[in-house]
């Protein structure tokens, strides 16, 4: 019989997907990273195994699943054909056509001029959620990146001059610098998130925050280049 999760019955439920673990509210529960031959295979079948109830679900991706980058604005896209189209060539040009095309890709919104925070996923796995919901009590409204649904969590906390936005995973991190109008940096790379930030303090133009809003690890002391936040995870 499959693990009931109906006592967890509410409004929205926030659910995460990682390699090696789903995440349904305070429950963590480990998968086979290794299973099938995507990474995120594991974690489907680990989430298929579940009751949710009757509930609506928030799916959360870990940015082992995702591809980032910042688009540079540009004029004339008129419908969402082309945006996507224009997307997609980004990604194109980083990882090559083959690889784009079969990944799902979106964008934010931005004021003109400012470049666009891009994501990419597996069209397959998308569609793969979705299938997964089919027929069930527990309805799917939505499926984000991690660093889309970290920022719009974190945005009140922004100052003006902004923040760096750190997620901390296992075997991984994404850096992201928001300059309070507009992205600056996005870096989603395997390792240790405190010298993926080093690297791209470094690597960015101009002066930078201080503040470091940090989800997935507790804040280090006594650190003399940042001053450091936890989020909630």
């Amino acid at each position: 019989m499959s693990p009931s999760l109906t006592r967890l019955f509410a409004p929205k439920l926030r659910l995460t997907l990682s390699p090696t673990e789903v995440v349904v509210g305070d429950r963590r529960m480990a998968c086979d990273a290794d299973y099938g031959s995507e990474p995120w295979h594991g974690a489907l079948e680990q989430l298929n195994s579940l009751d949710l109830g009757r509930t609506r679900v928030a799916i959360e991706l870990s940015n082992h699943f995702v591809r980032y980058a910042l688009v540079p604005w540009t004029e004339g896209l008129s419908t969402p054909t082309e945006e996507e189209a224009y997307v997609r060539h980004h990604f194109a040009k980083i990882h090559g056509a083959e690889r784009a095309k079969a990944w799902a890709v979106r964008a934010s919104e931005a004021a003109p001029g400012d470049p666009r925070l891009a994501s990419a996923v597996d069209a397959g796995l998308i569609a793969a959620l979705k299938k997964g919901f089919e027929g069930k009590k527990a309805k799917l409204v939505s499926i984000q990146p991690a660093l889309m649904a970290r920022f719009n969590a974190a945005r009140d906390l922004l100052p003006k001059d902004g923040a760096w936005l750190v997620i901390a995973e296992r075997e991984r991190a994404c850096i992201a610098l928001h300059g309070g109008r507009d992205w600056r940096t996005v870096q989603n790379a395997k390792g240790p998130w405190r010298a993926t930030l080093e690297r791209e303090r470094h690597r960015v133009e101009g002066p930078v925050p201080s503040l470091v809003l940090l989800t997935g690890e507790a804040p280090p002391a006594n650190d003399a280049a940042f001053q450091f936040k936890a989020l909630g995870t």
